[in-house]
């Protein structure tokens, strides 16, 4: 087996064939918790985050590796239907008899992105056009049943040009699929308005974004009141 550690400050894509050897890695951590990690590292050159999950016996009944295996299907399902996720290109598991003890997948960070937030704060000129087309890309996600359910602004990163631009979505290991419910929808759209720092662009969310969403879906009832359905939504998470 080979160990590797960050004393190595650079891998190859080979090096992620031996399951041992991936969870020997050393990086940049950037969030740990019992029975799973995301670090960051540096593969042939570019930026990845390596992303691991294992069965603590600490916490004998998390499933951190189903989750895992959760995200890895969220991630492959935007992915395969016309939508972004984040750049897998590396993935594993393993474990004695049909069950996995360990799982990890290795995503490459793509250049020229930023969160949304950033991206609105650096161009102004164009903030209005960007938070429309931000309106379009929450309404067609949510119309084909896609529900983020951790919605926030750091899990948005905005790329391509002003005439088109790409919205990519990371941390999708809380998403479900076949989502029908207006509230969880109206949930991850509050989540995305309390996870922004800035006044402006939070109300910005809540008013003109919302009603460019409405105007935008084409599954959502008439006979819905997604405004008040909004303004009584709770955001997934405390920011």
């Amino acid at each position: 087996m080979t160990t590797l550690t960050s004393e190595k400050q650079s891998f190859s894509l080979c090096d992620f064939k031996d399951l041992d050897a991936v969870f020997a890695i050393e990086g940049d951590d950037m969030r740990t918790h019992r029975g799973r990690s995301v670090v960051a590292i540096t593969v042939e050159g570019q930026r990845h985050f390596l992303k691991r999950f294992w069965f603590d016996s600490r916490q004998p009944f998390k499933r951190n590796v189903a989750r895992g295996l959760h995200e890895l299907r969220m991630i492959d399902w935007l992915n395969s239907s016309g939508f972004l996720g984040p750049n897998v290109v590396r993935r594993g598991r393993g474990g004695p008899g049909p069950f996995s003890t360990r799982m990890f997948f290795l995503m490459q960070e793509v250049p020229g992105e930023t969160a949304l937030e950033t991206a609105w704060r650096l161009d102004q000129k164009n903030a209005a056009s960007l938070l429309d087309d931000v309106a379009t890309f929450a309404a067609t996600l949510h119309d084909t049943g896609y529900c983020h359910t951790d919605f926030s602004e750091r899990h948005i990163f905005v790329g391509g040009t002003d005439n088109e631009r790409t919205f990519r979505l990371i941390d999708v290991e809380r998403a479900s699929v076949n989502c029908a419910s207006e509230g969880r929808f109206a949930s991850d759209l509050a989540t995305l308005a309390a996870s922004v720092m800035d006044d402006r662009l939070r109300d910005a969310i809540r008013m003109s974004v919302i009603d460019r969403y409405i105007k935008a879906r084409t599954t959502l009832p008439n006979t819905v009141d997604f405004r008040r359905i909004f303004e009584q939504a709770k955001p997934t998470k405390a920011f």
